[in-house]
């Protein structure tokens, strides 16, 4: 089902099993979770416990420290680690361009603070957004607050920045037949995070500013976070009884014994470190100090469908918002993808339009 060989990680979960669920996978999404439960969830519930006699053959998961690579060069980038979708460090690949020379939290407040933003926080039921300056976020990161921009579109906004990279460099490391490209960048403060998903996206991620923690899973081990159907072009690990799981303090009782069985990546990155992170791997981020980070991101259905055929396919019927019009709003900020997600996107279009008259 993948196109990966990865010699890091166990593969400990039959094929069989892997078809069974992908196609529980397949039926959630055309036909509804809950009713599919329903119907097959005593099936289900027999399927987990047989995986979970698979997985306790192999032993409990191990931590897999991500590869840190110096110098390397663009042919082995490709043939280790892009044709492979392995997930590579380029260490300090980054630390003579202009963003990790120059970008800081003051550098943003003194040119952009009076930028209007919308902020949705994704870790609360329901994503509530908030209208909020900039400047007004960068003193609450400096306060000591919890807010968290993510997804900030700045070369929309001030494409001058685009100087700042070496978009040439980048360029050379996209796949083929990319149907666009975009940064976003990221900006929180010390302990905030973003909490499991993954998405159809590939991902050169550049720390510009502080330090970041990554610890990820392979697409392999999906059925372990069985997550909710795609809303459009991401998944989230679903919410349980007690909360997601948290890999960053990881409680393996039930519902989340599984977890205790499947390998991870992890990985700090400091200024300057670029993380190649392939689609669809799972990934949960949290800021160490106080940091900026930019995502160049693109999305080449035939990599992602190496990578991952099943959910490439299931994400072209998402419905919330679909395909089409997730892919309009990516272009212009990935919030306003959230806010359609719960039905906000016209309440906050509304507000805009009435604030510009």
């Amino acid at each position: 089902m993948s196109m990966q060989n990865i010699s890091g990680f166990r593969r400990n979960i039959k094929a069989s099993q892997r078809i069974e669920y992908g196609f529980y996978q397949f039926i959630d999404h055309f036909f509804g979770r809950k009713r599919v439960f329903k119907i097959l969830g005593k099936r289900r519930k027999v399927f987990y416990e047989n995986l979970e006699k698979t997985l306790k053959k192999s032993g409990e998961g191990k931590i897999i420290p991500i590869e840190r690579r110096v110098n390397l060069s663009l042919k082995d980038f490709k043939k280790q680690y892009l044709k492979t979708g392995i997930p590579v460090v380029l260490e300090g690949a980054a630390k003579d361009w202009d963003c990790v020379k120059k970008w800081s939290l003051e550098y943003f407040k003194d040119l952009h603070g009076e930028d209007e933003i919308v902020i949705v926080e994704l870790d609360k039921k329901g994503f509530p957004y908030e209208n909020i300056k900039l400047a007004d976020v960068i003193d609450n990161i400096r306060s000591g607050g919890k807010k968290y921009y993510r997804f900030y579109p700045l070369l929309d906004k001030h494409p001058e920045h685009l100087k700042d990279f070496d978009y040439q460099w980048l360029l050379e490391r996209n796949t083929r037949f990319s149907w666009f490209d975009a940064f976003q960048v990221f900006i929180g403060g010390k302990d905030t995070f973003t909490t499991l998903h993954n998405a159809n996206q590939s991902n050169l991620f550049v720390q510009v500013y502080g330090e970041k923690k990554w610890i990820l899973y392979s697409h392999y081990h999906t059925m372990i976070l069985d997550p909710d159907p795609c809303r459009n072009m991401y998944r989230q690990a679903p919410e349980r009884e007690k909360g997601q799981f948290d890999p960053f303090n990881p409680n393996y009782e039930k519902p989340y014994n599984l977890y205790k069985y499947i390998d991870s990546y992890e990985v700090n990155l400091k200024p300057g470190d670029i993380l190649w992170n392939p689609p669809y791997y799972w990934h949960t981020v949290k800021n160490t100090t106080d940091s900026i980070g930019v995502g160049y991101r693109w999305l080449s259905p035939l990599y992602a469908m190496k990578i991952a055929p099943l959910y490439l396919f299931l994400d072209l019927f998402a419905k919330n918002p679909p395909f089409w019009k997730t892919y309009s709003l990516y272009k212009k900020d990935l919030n306003l993808i959230h806010l359609a997600e719960y039905g906000n996107l016209d309440k906050y279009l509304t507000e805009q339009a009435n604030k510009n008259k």
